[in-house]
């Protein structure tokens, strides 16, 4: 029993002292961005943020809007019923609890919102998962489309090549993964067989059967989703990281940077080269932002004050909007499943009502088991990503 229980321990050590790494990184960033911004004269900054027009704000506003789109696309993709909207809700709201509460108080409340849709626990899960890996791939694959950028536009440097190549290779092995995850049923039965037979002799009621069927129809539904949506919903997150380079583009514009002192390429390979430090806590709050100006030549002389002022409105953009766009989330989702709970009807409770009808892992199976079949096959499966996205 001792053994199995240490076992089972070993996941969240392994998680805290991951978030321990990283908030040490983040510290040290900090401090020494910190010491950069000291320098700074911060009256010539709030000048620059005091000087947007409304015309500016709406702007942003409309490339936030495309940025969010694009971030939920993937999971309404993956998981069968959920739609863009729901989706929409479940990542802004599962964001703003992760960035002020420890895991996994965000995946708790993800699940109770797929309860609440009546969308399945383990269909939700999945399609998190290849939600997860399918930004990794885009995120660290990220600095290989940077180079290939700078190297177009005549802006590579030594250090552009090493980058992308670490990162690549991360993101290769990622892709890697999707594609065992393809070919990967019997495999996972077995592993979750021997599992359960371990844990079948602390808890007799165990069946190491059952736990491998389901294993393996949880797997092949996984799979058909990646070889049946997996390209769709890739492009929406290699989409993603480019509308965040629009963002922060139009973020230097708005504050006074010109073309002439960073151009549209230029941006776009200073955030793709750094784009792997968005993998630390806040999205690389600090070493990220002193990177880009870095790689802009920014980073000091008479354009900095702007530059800086440009990086505070694309982190007000960014970062702290959607945080406040999930605490309106969360409001209204807990407002609407209380209603649904006491009886009384909410606004919007009753919309997508059949949404989730029949939805479940036998569901995506049957869905995806379509692609395989002969030509005429296609318009019904582009007539099912459709339908996942606007329901």
């Amino acid at each position: 029993m001792g053994g199995v229980t240490d076992e089972a321990a070993l996941p969240a050590r392994r998680s805290y002292r991951g978030m321990a790494v990283r908030a040490s990184l983040t510290v040290a960033a900090l401090w020494w961005f910190t010491r950069v911004v000291r320098r700074i004269d911060w009256s010539q900054v709030g000048a620059a943020l005091l000087a947007l027009t409304a015309a500016e704000v709406l702007l942003l506003l409309a490339v936030v809007a495309v940025r969010q789109v694009l971030n939920a696309a993937p999971l309404a993709l993956f998981v069968p019923g959920l739609g863009l909207r729901r989706a929409m809700a479940n990542d802004m709201s599962a964001n703003l609890v992760a960035t002020v509460a420890p895991p996994p108080a965000d995946l708790a409340l993800r699940i109770s919102m797929f309860r609440s849709w009546g969308v399945e626990v383990t269909a939700g899960m999945g399609g998190l998962t290849l939600n997860t890996l399918t930004f990794y791939v885009a995120r660290f694959g990220a600095p290989l489309l940077g180079l290939a950028v700078a190297l177009a536009t005549g802006l590579s440097e030594p250090a552009f090549v090493a980058t992308a190549l670490l990162s690549g290779a991360v993101s290769l092995v990622v892709v890697a993964a999707l594609v065992l995850a393809t070919r990967g049923e019997e495999r996972a039965a077995r592993v979750v067989q021997g599992v359960a037979g371990r844990v079948s002799r602390v808890r007799a009621r165990v069946d190491p059967e059952a736990w491998a069927l389901r294993a393996r129809h949880f797997v092949a539904t996984l799979a058909e989703r990646i070889r049946s949506r997996g390209l769709t919903a890739l492009a929406c997150q290699v989409g993603l990281v480019l509308s965040e380079a629009l963002l922060l583009l139009v973020s230097l514009r708005v504050a006074g940077v010109p073309a002439g002192v960073a151009s549209a390429a230029a941006v776009l390979v200073a955030l793709l080269i750094s784009y792997p430090l968005t993998a630390l806590p806040f999205a690389g709050v600090g070493v990220l932002d002193a990177s880009v100006l870095a790689i802009l030549h920014l980073s000091e002389g008479p354009w900095e004050a702007k530059a800086i002022a440009g990086m505070v409105i694309f982190r007000a953009c960014w970062v702290m909007l959607p945080l406040v766009l999930g605490g309106v989330t969360v409001l209204a989702w807990r407002r609407t499943s209380s209603s649904r709970a006491t009886g009384r009807p909410a606004a919007g409770a009753s919309e997508g009502a059949g949404a989730t009808r029949g939805v479940g892992l036998s569901g995506g199976v049957r869905a995806g088991g379509r692609g395989r079949g002969g030509e005429g096959d296609v318009g019904d499966e582009s007539r099912d990503q459709g339908r996942d996205l606007t329901e």
